[in-house]
């Protein structure tokens, strides 16, 4: 399934800063621009997932979802560790430290930010084990 995901944003150069930064810990490259106004992260943008952002184009301020979140998977903990603290020294805001959470599986580790827009993400690593983490 080929699929993308686009944000809305306010200030394209500060977001761009924001999931330059977050991508670049994930390990997906920003893509080619397609269009001006616009940023894009992924291997692919035809083949599997894509994330964009850009400025609405209804021309009114972009604003966020009450819920609405996109969760990007991790390759460790640690990942997880440094996508927040990406997040957090690139204009983000904290949801969530790195860690696990009652309500979840304990194999299940977690961050929450918000972009500068407001925009909710998360980062998460399934499999966890603690005694195998060098870095909780």
């Amino acid at each position: 399934m080929n699929l993308f995901t686009t944000y809305g944003t306010n200030d394209l150069s500060r977001a761009i800063r924001f999931y330059d930064a977050i991508f670049s810990v994930l390990e997906q490259p920003r893509l080619p621009g397609w269009s001006s106004g616009w940023a894009g992260w992924g291997k692919n943008a035809g083949q599997g997932t894509g994330f964009w952002i850009c400025q609405p184009f209804d021309a009114k301020p972009a604003s966020v979802g009450n819920g609405t979140m996109i969760a990007f998977p991790a390759k460790s903990a640690d990942q997880v560790r440094q996508f927040h603290a990406a997040g957090i020294n690139n204009g983000g805001m904290n949801e969530g430290v790195p860690g696990i959470r009652n309500r979840y599986k304990p194999d299940f580790y977690v961050a929450y930010l918000r972009d500068p827009d407001g925009n909710k993400l998360s980062c998460f690593y399934f499999h966890y084990d603690s005694e195998m983490d060098e870095g909780g």
